[in-house]
């Protein structure tokens, strides 16, 4: 699911800039809830909320269970989704993803149907995501991909990440 507009002009381009062209229609960072932040912070460790599937108008680009509802494809669609919103309210917290000196860890929730086990190849979008905005140096990561009975609001992927700011 590489965005080619972004493979073609990674070295000219920063991280932002990677993430402003691949959220060409792309939800503005979601709110906070009083009680939960977008990110936490720990040293130079950042946290990212766990985020769904919104896009630009604020709603679920899909809903239901990966394997009954919601195809393969259209699960990976939903994770490179939730992965810009991570790095959009990443971004939003500390003002430029050049502060990222590294992505430690990434964790992708799929809503799953009971017979659903390729919860690894919709995790793959959001992998091919943080590569394609951040680089490979950056964006490499460790991983886990679970699957869920069902995700907040009925997202069928939600995202969470681990950065070491620089």
């Amino acid at each position: 699911m590489r965005c080619p507009s972004l493979h073609n002009r990674r070295s000219v381009m920063t991280p932002d800039a990677r993430l402003a062209s691949a959220q060409t229609s792309g939800p503005p960072p979601p709110g906070e809830r009083p009680h939960i932040a977008l990110t936490g912070r720990s040293g130079s460790l950042l946290v990212s909320s766990g985020q769904t599937a919104v896009g630009a108008d604020g709603r679920l680009i899909a809903s239901g269970r990966v394997g009954a509802q919601i195809d393969l494809t259209e699960a990976r669609r939903c994770a490179w989704q939730c992965t810009l919103n991570v790095l959009t309210a990443v971004q939003s917290e500390i003002g430029s993803l050049d502060r990222i000196a590294a992505t430690v860890r990434l964790t992708v929730y799929v809503a799953s149907d009971p017979a659903f086990t390729d919860q690894h190849l919709v995790a793959d979008a959001a992998t091919e995501c943080l590569l394609d905005v951040l680089g490979p140096k950056v964006g490499r990561h460790a991983r886990a991909a679970i699957g869920v009975a069902v995700l907040p609001t009925g997202s069928p992927v939600e995202v969470e990440a681990t950065f070491e700011l620089a």
